[in-house]
């Protein structure tokens, strides 16, 4: 005779899928301690600087006022290089602080939580037939 079904165990299957997806998306290393990352930009031989922070914004745009001689067009061009300096340092140093994610291991663990899952669901269908 098959014991009774214990609900609490699809709750503990559902909770292990949230545990895993919340590792992998954890960076290594403690959250806290760690700074978001800045990316940073210059043009015009360093006289226009540019900071970016996420998710992708300008924190911090200067220019010199020795940039008063170029024209528009010049200026233009020389801000839009330096920005997209910023933001590609930016994406950079992002990913570099995401840190590499362990596919292996959560395919693993996954892989786990569904045979627990499958068990539990056999569980269930004896006891209701049995019923």
């Amino acid at each position: 005779m098959t014991g009774p079904f214990d609900p609490s165990g699809l709750a503990g299957t559902l909770a292990d899928v949230v545990a895993a997806h919340g590792r992998a998306q954890t960076p290594s290393g403690d959250q806290d301690e760690q700074e978001p990352p800045i990316g940073t930009g210059e043009a015009a031989d360093g006289r226009i600087r540019v900071r970016a922070a996420l998710p992708g914004r300008i924190e911090n745009l200067e220019l010199e006022p020795s940039l008063l001689g170029l024209s528009v067009e010049e200026l233009a061009r020389e801000i839009e290089s330096a920005v997209n300096t910023a933001l590609a340092d930016l994406q950079t140093r992002a990913v570099a602080a995401a840190g590499p994610t362990d596919l292996g291991a959560l395919t693993d663990q996954l892989k786990d939580i569904q045979f627990d899952a499958e068990r539990q669901f056999t569980k269930l269908t004896a006891s209701l037939v049995e019923a």
